[in-house]
């Protein structure tokens, strides 16, 4: 896991911030899936907290200001436009603004309060990668704090990282599940700290395999979205349960209905109810919290193999910049 250090400004959570204030966290692209996994930590501590767009923040479109609240930008980069143009706002109304941040000197980390930042070194491609694990990291630290576990900040190190090892350790089976199908069209399917993710594995797709990607809660499947399935669109399914509830159950039959190939990832063994040919699960362990961790790797390995797959340019691919300074 890359250093992660902690940029004190004027203010910090030493000063006050906590289980008291409600969080509103922002970001676009992966930042804002990284975002959105944090607001559900974050509620499951207890503190009041939302995620949403950045872009819409920053025209005003959603609610990220006012007196009592801390808002969070995730940026790789430091240098979005509209966290900047949100943060210098943000600013003036009194707000309490912390950056997470792979870069220490970016416009970001020195318009906060508090930057965290995660120094996770360079992306060797466009699409992040081990950025945004490590604002994940660094987000899931965050929220110890701020619920008062400071203890949990080594415990919450330890699990991600343990995680982290895990899904990389995927990387084989997640080429063969990949290359099965690699043209799609791909659904991705989550469930509360995952459903973020189910949307990371959906952009990382049309990202890097530049193929269609659909990214829907866990018990949608059965509905609209099974029109698309057959047995060339690759299904991922992502449940922090051992055992699907009763609309996952449903949107698995779906998919098996349909031939289409499913690789769940889960705690524990592939339910007995579910096993084929077709259907592959991937343990990501016991301790729930830590699931997005191993999810992440395992999303990035499918997409750069769909890519690959495909003869896509899976470094560099057409239409992405690493940085969006003029959104």
């Amino acid at each position: 896991m890359a250093a992660l250090s902690a940029e004190r400004g004027r203010r910090g959570l030493a000063g006050g911030w906590g289980a008291g204030d409600r969080w509103v966290f922002a970001g676009a692209g992966s930042s804002r899936h990284a975002a959105e996994v944090a607001a559900v930590w974050f509620r499951r501590w207890g503190i009041e907290a939302d995620a949403q767009p950045v872009t819409e923040l920053a025209d005003g479109a959603g609610d990220g200001g006012g007196a009592g609240r801390v808002l969070v930008g995730v940026t790789q980069s430091g240098a979005t436009g509209s966290l900047l143009r949100l943060f210098e706002r943000a600013g003036d109304a009194g707000v309490r603004r912390v950056a997470v941040t792979n870069e220490a000197g970016s416009p970001a980390a020195e318009l906060a309060d508090l930057a965290l930042v995660t120094r996770a070194g360079p992306e060797r491609a466009i699409p992040a990668t081990k950025t945004f694990s490590s604002a994940l990291a660094a987000l899931r630290m965050l929220g110890a704090e701020a619920a008062g576990e400071s203890d949990d900040g080594v415990v919450a190190a330890d699990g991600a990282v343990g995680a982290i090892e895990a899904g990389l350790r995927r990387a084989e089976e997640a080429a063969a599940f990949a290359e099965r199908a690699a043209e799609g069209p791909w659904v991705f399917a989550g469930e509360g700290a995952l459903r973020p993710l189910a949307a990371e594995g959906a952009l990382k797709v049309l990202e890097t395999a530049a193929v269609p990607a659909l990214s829907i809660p866990s018990g949608e499947l059965a509905h609209g979205p099974r029109a698309l399935l057959g047995g060339r669109t690759p299904v991922v399914a992502l449940s922090e349960r051992a055992e699907p509830g009763a609309s996952e159950a449903r949107s698995l039959a779906a998919a098996a209905e349909a031939g289409a190939p499913v690789l769940r990832i889960a705690p524990g063994p592939p339910p007995a109810a579910f096993a084929r040919d077709g259907f592959t699960q991937f343990d990501c362990g016991a301790a729930v919290e830590f699931a997005p961790f191993f999810a992440a790797p395992v999303v990035q390995w499918l997409a750069l193999y769909a890519g690959a797959a495909l003869g896509r340019p899976v470094d560099a691919p057409e239409g992405l910049t690493k940085a969006v300074t003029d959104d």
